[in-house]
């Protein structure tokens, strides 16, 4: 797939690389590089580049011009291997993220864990100019990806304590009239929440081994059909009388899960303080009633 869409900016890109001694390697990672959930016409080009000085290429929007016609550039932080990336969108809609990487930090990042999860999906080796992908290019493409971890009893209880403090939180945001707080918070910081337990619920409930992707990735996938089912009435619309309701469908979805979680392993959980979220935050958005 990526020879065809990304064939131009890969060859130019190669050149470029070839040019700068300080690019040490480059790999294609990602959707271009995938068997399992390959590329589609809406896949971009993830390129992980290993440079002797990083900042160079982050700070500065020169060196990819020549790849085709930029009309958009930034930089965020990248998913794995705690780096940066650059972010290009070209004008015929094709867009490319350059994570880049210490060239010293290659070694650490290929035998992580989190590393390995990427390269197991796949990659394609553009440059090695020191020789040191072959090795861990073997193991990695032999490897599948590593399974979604399951908590810790206190990471489980973290994530409840911060989920039915922020439920509260959003309700206090909605009583007060601040609609687009109380909207970003359900539909928002509540919802990464959520995804979080559905992935522990869905594995930990699994009788086999299930390949849950990172950030709630084609979930449409993975996720138990139930659910799926009740993830639509999750969601508010920007609207006071509706946002109660979106509230209290997320906080039984996750209570729920929860509840499952703590049950296959025997954990002990928070109802008493749940139960006391839920009765300020019924007590919050009833009394007095909220505006219209």
């Amino acid at each position: 797939m990526w020879a065809r869409r990304y064939g131009s900016i890969v060859e130019r890109f190669r050149k470029f690389a070839d040019s700068d001694p300080d690019v040490r390697a480059a790999l294609i990672v990602g959707s271009q590089a995938r068997t399992d959930v390959p590329a589609d016409e809406w896949s971009d080009l993830d390129i992980a580049i290993f440079h002797i000085d990083p900042a160079r290429l982050i700070d500065s929007t020169e060196w990819f011009q020549p790849f085709g016609t930029v009309v958009l550039s930034m930089v965020e932080a990248t998913a794995v291997g705690g780096s940066l990336e650059r972010r290009v969108l070209c004008s015929d809609g094709k867009d490319v993220d350059f994570a880049i990487f210490p060239s010293a930090a290659l070694p650490f990042i290929a035998g992580s864990p989190e590393g390995l999860s990427v390269l197991g999906r796949g990659f394609i080796i553009l440059l090695d100019k020191d020789h040191q992908l072959g090795e861990f290019g073997v193991v990695a493409r032999s490897k599948a990806p590593e399974p979604l971890g399951l908590p810790t009893e206190e990471e489980f209880l973290a994530n409840v304590s911060d989920f039915f403090y922020h439920l509260l939180w959003a309700a206090k945001k909605l009583r007060r009239g601040e609609i687009w707080t109380a909207k970003m918070g359900c539909d928002g910081y509540l919802k990464l929440l959520l995804v979080r337990m559905i992935e522990w619920s869905t594995v930990a409930s699994a009788s086999t081994t299930v390949d849950v992707w990172h950030d709630g990735r084609f979930l449409d996938r993975w996720a138990p059909p139930e659910v799926r089912a009740r993830l639509p009435a999750t969601f508010a619309q920007y609207e006071v009388r509706d946002l109660p309701r979106a509230l209290g469908e997320t906080g039984r979805l996750y209570s729920r899960l929860a509840h499952q979680v703590a049950g296959r392993f025997g954990w002990n959980y928070p109802t008493e303080a749940e139960d006391t979220v839920w009765k300020l935050v019924d007590r919050t958005l009833r009394d007095p009633p909220l505006s219209a």
